[in-house]
């Protein structure tokens, strides 16, 4: 059997926790677009999706990506249940990362570094990094 997902899209929003194991978790929406015709009239379906990184993914995603960013993520699609605040149980769906490749910065969007480390990793030639 095979559970595989290919993303390419941008990011929306984005949060690192560390987790009681000493791990981290970086949790982000991200965003992909569909255009097609229908009915003659040009239409653009936009979909976002749920990503979780563990441990070495959740830490480069927190040094190196900033909301706006285009990313390739490889991974699974997952579902997790749980009980809402109304007592109804819901299950969420989402892609739990094993593969990460930041994208090159389009000219149109540059967003700002997150820090200095960020400011130092432009710097780079893409074909130094290490994953």
């Amino acid at each position: 059997m095979i559970n595989s997902v290919h993303l390419l899209g941008r990011v929306g929003k984005m949060e690192t926790k560390a987790l009681n194991n000493g791990n981290s978790v970086t949790n982000m929406s991200m965003v992909t677009t569909k255009k097609y015709t229908k009915d003659g009239q040009k239409v653009e379906k936009v979909t976002w999706h749920n990503v979780s990184m563990f441990s070495k993914l959740s830490e480069i995603a927190e040094k190196y990506v900033a909301v706006g960013d285009l990313l390739y993520i490889q991974g699974e699609m997952d579902n997790q249940k749980y009980t809402g605040q109304d007592g109804i149980e819901r299950t969420k769906s989402f892609i739990t990362a094993h593969e990460l490749k930041l994208m090159p910065k389009s000219k149109e969007h540059k967003p700002e570094p997150k820090s200095q480390a960020a400011d130092e990793f432009s710097a780079f030639d893409d074909s130094e990094i290490p994953f």
